[in-house]
């Protein structure tokens, strides 16, 4: 105790480390996780799907609610490649069907459930995540306004084995699934 009565510097310092020291050592409540799904929807059964087709590369396609075309003139109320469009969306892990596959991005993160703007569907894109992901953007193209569907999208269309993945975690070589309601076209 005389040392610290001649450098009371070095006594504060001891308690302000010690304090700090048993604050770190406390639970994990308070520290980030990640993104917060709990605001994402169930993931849309895939059981009894209006229409059910595969496009080129193996993407999966299940329509869940058929969208709309005002005026009944289809090649003007569809998503082309050049169509900036509005969609909620979440993708997930693959699990054979369920849609209980671990999330991994989407759109009603964080308590939102705000669209998301997407432009430029043409491949090769400087997009951002999703539409990068070459599955992602042939299951887009064709809906119609307030259409849900379920994309399913092979590794060979997704991350495959070159890019890692998003919100840490490895989607190399993952089978994904993408439920999604386009909002806006």
């Amino acid at each position: 105790m005389r040392f610290f009565k001649k450098s009371p510097f070095l006594l504060v310092v001891l308690l302000i480390s010690s304090a700090l020291l048993i604050q770190g050592c406390g639970d994990d409540n308070n520290r980030p996780t990640g993104p917060d799904y709990s605001n994402v929807p169930d993931a849309y059964s895939i059981q009894n799907p209006d229409t059910t087709y595969t496009k080129e590369g193996g993407v999966e396609i299940y329509v869940i609610e058929e969208g709309i075309c005002p005026g009944g003139e289809e090649e003007f109320c569809t998503v082309t490649p050049r169509d900036q469009i509005g969609l909620r969306y979440t993708g997930r892990i693959f699990d054979g069907g369920t849609g209980e596959g671990e999330i991994f991005e989407s759109t009603y993160v964080d308590t939102t459930n705000s669209s998301a703007i997407i432009t430029n569907l043409t491949p090769n894109s400087t997009q951002q995540q999703p539409a990068q992901i070459e599955g992602f953007r042939r299951g887009l193209l064709g809906m119609k306004e307030g259409e849900k569907r379920v994309i399913v999208v092979p590794p060979s269309l997704g991350y495959d084995d070159s890019r890692p993945g998003v919100n840490g975690i490895d989607l190399r070589d993952e089978t994904l699934r993408y439920d999604v309601e386009l909002t806006g076209l």
